[in-house]
């Protein structure tokens, strides 16, 4: 059941890019509690949210009407996802497409039970299988409500999985699906990475400078030595500009603080400034690492350089802040990777509790990090206490096809070699309509964002591959004479 939409806020204004029109309209779909079961909670509804963007849908010759491009939500706001997925807007021309971004339960503004969502008791319904079949319910209300026939799903990261879900479960709703940086079989267990996370974010930093992995391993080693020795208080709180007094109690929320900036950076590392995950300068990773190296001019001391390096992340090319609360900029949680901030933050955590056990540890031997404990038993402890709950280790390899995709159909797996994800990702074609594409020079699903003058020449590439496949499985579907074609008329705001 759909809410009557209503005006875009002056909230949303304040996201805004370039590149991006703002939604057309805002709407809130009435969306089932619980998919799964008769109780009474699967008669109660909440509001799910989304964003619709309709100036280039078009109804064709014969009647014919243009396919739903929809981007299946993620672990976090929609209008995050909305304003940093610009190739769905360029290319929606070519189709005649509507667009439709639908927020991910417990997420932004679509909470099941308000404000109780991120009790224990109220984050029982928050899972993957809940969400794709809250995708799977407003795809079928569009198609029904608009005649529409065809439907191509997007989504990157946790939001790609999804996207590959959605036509594995819902091939009668879904006809295509863009899976950008979904690390789909290192989620399912079902392979082992030749590199480990970590251990990719460290190769993007000797890429950039190797002098800047050691840069990085030694002031890691020298915070563990200053901090047995007297006065150490006083010398970490000035080295990290940190807000209040460091005590010992801080020291591996401290570490992880840097640790996470790190790795962040290698996500997005973009060849131009943007602000998806903070307000970083263009090749973040570059200009990290060429901070540290004009530290280790100034002061010749590692600690500093590291301080100064992770601090990228977390103060932006601004550098409005004068310290850090690295409480406000880390949330420790069960993804070693981090949660984010806010209360999106639980709701990942205790998806990362239950479903979800991605990255390996790292392990200061093939990697720049501290070794990291991180393992079944210890974060089956923290979730216990923390949701009461277990993650299962045989639920991933028996669900979700355990990542094998042979039977599947007109799927796109695109990944980033810079992106740390990409070695759990899909790397190969599966089967002739199961694609990968990669991105030489592509961090996490750069494909999905608008064209920009300093793209590299792999992503274009990767996006005009994505654009014929696209093109070739409609046609396929409505049995048109297909002809193959390297249209790159991409319409760019």
């Amino acid at each position: 059941m759909m809410y009557i939409p209503f005006l875009l806020s002056t909230l949303f204004l304040l996201c805004v890019s370039d590149d991006v029109p703002k939604p057309t309209s805002i709407s809130h779909y009435s969306q089932k509690v619980d998919h799964y079961s008769y109780s009474p909670e699967a008669s109660k509804t909440f509001s799910q949210r989304l964003f619709e963007y309709n100036k280039f849908w078009h109804c064709g010759p014969n009647g014919t009407v243009g396919p739903l491009f929809v981007y299946t939500g993620n672990e976090g706001p929609i209008e995050s996802f909305y304003y940093n997925t610009g190739f769905m807007f360029e290319i929606a021309p070519m189709f005649g497409a509507l667009i439709l971004f639908v927020e991910h339960r417990y997420y932004g503004e679509s909470l099941p039970f308000g404000s109780e969502s991120f009790t224990n008791e109220g984050l029982r319904y928050l899972s993957s299988t809940q969400a794709t079949a809250d995708f799977a319910e407003v795809i079928n209300y569009y198609k029904k409500s608009k005649q529409i026939t065809e439907v191509v799903s997007f989504g990157g990261s946790y939001g790609g999985m999804l996207t590959a879900w959605m036509r594995l479960r819902y091939p009668q709703l879904v006809d295509v699906a863009l899976a950008a940086s979904a690390p789909l079989p290192m989620m399912a267990r079902t392979i082992h990475p030749k590199q480990a996370f970590f251990e990719i974010v460290t190769t993007d930093y000797k890429d950039a400078d190797e002098r800047c992995p050691d840069i990085v391993r030694k002031g890691f080693s020298q915070l563990y030595d200053i901090v047995k020795s007297p006065g150490y208080q006083a010398s970490v709180t000035e080295t990290f500009k940190l807000c209040k007094q460091f005590e010992m109690k801080q020291f591996n929320h401290l570490v992880g603080w840097a640790r996470n900036a790190m790795l962040m950076m290698a996500m997005v590392d973009y060849p131009y400034p943007a602000s998806f995950m903070g307000k970083l300068p263009a090749w973040p990773v570059k200009h990290s690492c060429k901070m540290m190296l004009e530290e280790m001019d100034r002061s010749g001391n590692e600690m500093r350089a590291l301080a100064v390096g992770a601090g990228l992340l977390y103060n932006g090319t601004d550098g409005t802040k004068t310290c850090f609360n690295i409480y406000d900029d880390f949330i420790e949680c069960a993804d070693i990777t981090g949660c984010g901030t806010g209360p999106e933050a639980k709701a990942w955590d205790f998806q990362c509790c239950t479903e979800f056990q991605l990255a390996t540890p790292s392990n200061n031997v093939t990697d720049m990090f501290p070794p990291l404990e991180w393992n079944l038993d210890i974060a089956s402890k923290y979730c216990q206490e923390n949701y009461k709950v277990s993650p299962d280790p045989v639920d991933a390899s028996l669900n979700y096809w355990s990542a094998d995709f042979s039977a599947a159909s007109n799927i796109i797996f695109s990944n980033g070699l810079l992106d740390p994800w990409h070695a759990g990702g899909v790397l190969q074609d599966v089967n002739p309509t199961v694609k990968a594409i990669i991105i030489a020079e592509g961090a996490h699903h750069l494909d999905l964002r608008g064209a920009n003058k300093d793209d590299p020449e792999s992503v274009i590439t990767a996006r005009q591959q994505e654009v014929a496949l696209i093109k070739k499985w409609l046609a396929q579907k409505r049995n048109d004479n297909f002809v193959e074609d390297d249209s790159t008329n991409y319409v760019h705001f």
